[in-house]
């Protein structure tokens, strides 16, 4: 074979690579165009239309270098966030509530009052002076007497009366003429809760609870008691009680010193009687810390509101209350008995009454259990048959001794 026919033997194969290679990549692109751009292709006839425009680029293949460090060529999407789609409520079923019964509270029985009986004619008379406070205790002394026929309780305090202000009322002037007009067996005096304010003493106002003023107000209660040391008529002087305001309780604490002192420094009568007799009403109003309290015990024992929500004036309880702290000296003024007291029909109402005698008692000390063997007896307190020891003993049941080998079995192994 000569050089010619080598070299066209070669000429031809590579015709043919080349061939097969041309044919390769014509199914190549017929496969990689979309069949809506070969009809296009296959109809030249029609409109012409841009592919471009019609369909979008393809997106290159993102390699594995794209997904982890991303492509700085083209321009991240933005993430759109979705809004968190609502899940509908379930409607829980509406709750009954039952129905709170509250119990109501044990309402306090108090007993009913008794009609007031009619007075006497010639009743004696308790005339109550003072400020508001002493309004309600007329009311309650008034009430504890209205079932005694010979005493008759007279009202005639001024509500806005006091020791301080003279300008207004003046009960060293005014007491003479009430005196004459009522003609009462004892007054009942109750004065203060208007005198926490400056004292003026010839054009000279002093300030309240401070010494000149406690000086100046002991010389008026003095000129008052003068008034009732000349009429002959005696006096129960009630103190005052605490109030809601400290400041307040703490100026009637200086004024109950003051009544107190002038009390204990008035003349007697010829029968050592006190002419003027003071009653302490502050424990009865206080709690057990000594403050200020709107609850307390009342006449009856039970605790019940004694004062009003202003923390100054009194319930009916606490005028109650009041009362029941003057009905004591009043007797003993007026000289008489205690309701509570029992007077025999044969004895004489001042002559105390004899203690029943006592019968004469035998007692017998404690006695420790382990001395009962010491007495030497082994019967009971009221067993009237004597029984031996042996004599108890024959008549005990024998006790069976328990089965070998049983849990009660408590006898020695035999050797």
């Amino acid at each position: 074979m000569t050089d010619q026919t080598v070299t066209q033997n070669k000429i031809r194969a590579g015709l043919l690579s080349l061939q097969s290679l041309t044919v390769a990549f014509g199914l190549t692109v017929l496969l990689a165009t979309p069949a809506t751009a070969q009809t296009q292709m296959a109809e030249p006839d029609s409109a012409p239309t841009l592919i471009a425009q019609q369909y979008p680029q393809q997106q290159k293949r993102r390699t594995l270098l794209d997904i982890l460090f991303g492509n700085p060529a083209q321009p991240r999407q933005q993430e759109v966030t979705r809004p968190p789609v609502q899940q509908p409520q379930r409607r829980s079923a509406p709750v009954k509530k039952k129905p709170v019964v509250t119990k109501p509270k044990p309402a306090i029985i108090t007993p009913p009052q008794p009609e007031a009986v009619a007075k006497n004619p010639d009743a004696r008379k308790i005339m109550v002076i003072g400020d508001f406070i002493a309004g309600g205790l007329a009311e309650g002394l008034t009430e504890t007497f209205s079932q005694t026929a010979d005493l008759q309780v007279i009202n005639r305090t001024n509500g806005s009366s006091g020791f301080v202000r003279q300008d207004y009322y003046n009960w060293s002037k005014e007491l003479p003429a009430i005196l004459t007009e009522q003609k009462p067996a004892v007054v009942v005096m109750m004065i203060g809760a208007n005198d926490r304010q400056p004292l003026t003493q010839k054009s000279v106002s002093v300030a309240a609870d401070t010494d000149e003023w406690k000086k100046l107000y002991q010389s008026r209660v003095d000129e008052f008691l003068q008034v009732t040391a000349k009429s002959g008529v005696p006096v129960v002087w009630i103190g005052q009680p605490p109030y809601q305001s400290s400041s307040l309780s703490q100026t009637m604490l200086s004024l109950n010193k003051i009544y107190k002192t002038a009390a204990e420094q008035a003349v007697t009568t010829e029968d050592t009687t006190p002419q003027v007799v003071f009653a302490d009403v502050w424990d009865g109003f206080v709690d057990d810390k000594g403050s200020f309290t709107q609850t307390g015990v009342d006449v009856n024992g039970q605790t019940v509101r004694l004062r009003g929500n202003d923390g100054i004036n009194m319930t009916a309880a606490g005028k109650r209350k009041l009362a029941f702290y003057a009905e004591k000296p009043l007797r003993q003024l007026l000289k008489l008995s205690s309701p509570d007291a029992p007077v025999s029909p044969d004895s004489k109402s001042n002559e105390p009454m004899a203690l029943p005698v006592q019968k004469e008692i035998t007692r017998i000390g404690p006695m420790k259990l382990n001395d009962l063997d010491q007495s030497g007896d082994d019967t009971l307190l009221g067993d009237t048959t004597v029984i031996s020891k042996t004599a108890a003993a024959a008549n005990k049941p024998a006790m069976k001794a328990a089965p070998h080998g049983r849990a009660d079995d408590f006898s020695w192994p035999r050797p």
